[in-house]
C-alpha cells in the first residue's frame, strides 16, 4: 500500500473554519485555510480583519489509501468531505500551491488606498466629482464623512467609499 497523499476539500460548520483547522492540526493532519485581509468598520472604527477566502471550506492533505479519513467527520468544526458521486473530490496540488502564493499577498498586502483620518481625498463621482477634501471618519461600511472647503467654509459631506480615492 502506498502512502501517497492528496489534497481534499472539506466543508466546515458555519463560521468554524479556524476551529476546524486547529482541531485538524491537533490530530497531525495538514490543512490549509486561505485568508484574505478585509477592511471593515467595527464599532465605528475601520479595521483590517482576516477572513476565510472560501467561507465554509478548508483544504486538507490525507493519504490516498483512506488511512485516517474516518476521524475527519468527527473533528470539531468539520461537517464532511465535499463529494462528487459519493467520492471525496481531490484538489490538485498546483491549485493549493497557487492559492498559498496568493494567500501570502492577501494577508501581507493590507490596502494602502484606504484613507485614514486626516488624509487628502478626491471625490470620483457625483455632483462633487473632482473636488478634494480631508478624510474625517468612516460612517458605516459603505460611507465616510469628508471635510470639503466650499465658499470659504468647511462643510461635512457623507460620501460612498467607492466614490473616494486617496490623493
Amino acid at each position: 500500500m502506498t502512502n501517497e497523499k492528496a489534497w481534499y476539500l472539506v466543508q466546515c460548520k458555519p463560521r468554524q473554519e479556524k476551529r476546524a483547522k486547529e482541531n485538524l492540526e491537533n490530530q497531525s493532519i495538514s490543512s490549509f485555510l486561505p485568508l484574505i485581509s478585509i477592511e471593515k468598520v467595527v464599532r465605528g472604527k475601520r479595521q483590517s480583519i482576516l477572513e476565510p477566502l472560501f467561507p465554509g471550506y478548508i483544504f486538507i492533505e490525507l493519504p490516498k489509501n483512506g488511512n485516517g479519513w474516518s476521524k475527519i467527520r468527527s473533528t470539531r468544526g468539520v461537517r464532511d468531505f465535499v463529494r462528487f458521486a459519493g467520492v471525496p473530490g481531490m484538489v490538485s496540488a498546483k491549485l493549493i500551491q497557487d492559492l498559498s502564493l496568493v494567500n501570502k499577498e492577501f494577508v501581507t498586502n493590507v490596502s494602502e488606498t484606504t484613507p485614514k483620518t486626516g488624509d487628502k481625498v478626491r471625490i470620483t463621482a457625483g455632483p462633487f466629482k473632482d473636488l478634494e477634501g480631508v478624510f474625517e471618519v468612516p460612517d458605516g461600511e459603505k460611507r465616510s464623512i469628508i471635510l470639503l472647503s466650499l465658499m470659504g467654509k468647511v462643510t461635512k459631506l457623507e460620501v460612498l467609499n467607492s466614490d473616494l480615492e486617496k490623493v
